[in-house]
């Protein structure tokens, strides 16, 4: 896993890319609204980020899909993700990569801490 920043504009959060062989996995967050371990204790309200895109490679081609939060990625913001996620990958510069990323709104939350 590698740590590092995407920036589009003015808005600026923390990336971790999880590896798998030649495949990816990037999560878009603020670093800053993680939990430390001290912090885990009764009710922890975890925050989800903002979305993730996976980069799989079938063969000589790719697939990038995902889902980016709708309240801060504007379209112009998604391309700039889609165009950062396959520089992360050498595979990326003659492979065909079709791609879809969904913007996503929340609707609700489930909490479950184990005791109800």
């Amino acid at each position: 896993m590698n740590e590092t920043k995407f920036q589009h504009d003015s808005f600026t959060c923390d990336v971790d890319v999880f590896y798998g062989g030649d495949d990816l996995v990037v999560r878009f967050y603020h670093k800053h609204k993680e939990q430390e371990a001290n912090d885990i204790r009764d009710m922890v309200v975890v925050d989800p980020g903002f979305g993730f895109i996976c980069l799989k490679f079938v063969g000589e081609d790719g697939l990038l899909s995902g889902f980016l939060d709708q309240n801060v990625f504007s379209e112009s913001a998604v391309l700039k993700a889609i165009d950062f996620v396959q520089a992360l990958s050498p595979r990326s510069g003659n492979a065909y990569i079709p791609c879809h990323v969904r913007l996503f709104g929340a609707s609700g939350v489930i909490e479950y801490n184990g005791e109800y």
